[in-house]
């Protein structure tokens, strides 16, 4: 799940607000949100 939620945050199709959200679902952990969000 983690590679198609950093993928789609890197095309735009999720913002922070959606990672905070598969944060708290318990899809990706909170490092996992850092990296992601790392990766622009």
């Amino acid at each position: 799940m983690f590679s198609y939620i950093k993928e789609y945050y890197v095309m735009g199709l999720y913002t922070s607000t959606d990672l905070d959200i598969f944060v708290s679902a318990k899809m990706i952990t909170e490092i996992e949100k850092q990296e992601i969000m790392s990766a622009l």
